[in-house]
Formats: structure tokens, C-alpha cells, sequence
């Protein structure tokens, strides 16, 4: 996976959950495509880490 393309907050995170960087891997390219419009559009790091941990599967 190139994480070069990715927002720099969602590379970091995914970075630190292996889970959530496995979960993203298996996405369809138009499911991680949303997923990054998701983190363009997320304004601070605790929207960042909500999709991270809906990737990880932790929907707290």
C-alpha cells in the first residue's frame, strides 16, 4: 500500500492500529476512496481517530 497518497493525520494513525490499517487494505477501491474523502473532510484529530477505530472494528 502506498501511504504516500494518504492525509498525513490518517497515515500516522493507521501507522500505530495494524487492524485498522488490515481492515483498510481489504476495502474495494471505492470503499477506501470514501474512507479518504472521509479524512480530506475530518476536521480535527478526534474525527481522524473515529474512522480509524471504525476501521480497527471499535465503534465506542
Amino acid at each position: 500500500m502506498d501511504m504516500n497518497n494518504l492525509p498525513i493525520g490518517f497515515a500516522l494513525g493507521m501507522s500505530m492500529h495494524g487492524d485498522a490499517l488490515d481492515a483498510y487494505s481489504k476495502l474495494t477501491e471505492a470503499e477506501k476512496e470514501r474512507v479518504l474523502n472521509e479524512c480530506r473532510d475530518a476536521k480535527s484529530k478526534a474525527e481522524m481517530d473515529r474512522i480509524i477505530d471504525r476501521l480497527s472494528g471499535n465503534w465506542l
